[in-house]
């Protein structure tokens, strides 16, 4: 699973004026390919980069149009979390679907002795 990290190693060097833009795309395609650790690497780079963006102690100072971009970003993490939790229950039907599919396959097996 060892994937194209260039997407997590573009995240860098933001400030509070501009949050880093969620790689959104670059995750879609990661997570297409399955690759989950270039995934995780990129969501790891944007944490680091929000992080580097806007300290904690900064936060007080936005101003109204700079408060703004930030709850843009924080929407954004929200629809991407929203769309992870559709495909997680897609997966998981998935799962349970292949497991009732292997018992049947045992018993059937074992009927045919």
């Amino acid at each position: 699973m060892a994937g194209d990290r260039s997407g997590a190693e573009q995240v860098t060097d933001y400030a509070a004026d501009a949050p880093p833009p969620l790689p959104v795309e670059a995750l879609r395609k990661a997570l297409g390919q399955t690759d989950l650790d270039a995934a995780l690497a990129l969501l790891e780079a944007h944490d680091r980069a929000v992080r580097q963006a806007l300290p904690a102690h900064e936060a007080s100072l936005l101003d109204p149009r700079q408060v703004q971009a930030w709850r843009g970003l924080a929407e954004r993490q929200q629809e991407l979390l929203g769309e992870l939790g559709v495909l997680r229950d897609q997966v998981a039907d998935q799962l349970q679907q292949l497991q009732r599919h292997q018992r049947g396959a045992s018993a059937y097996l074992q009927a045919m002795g």
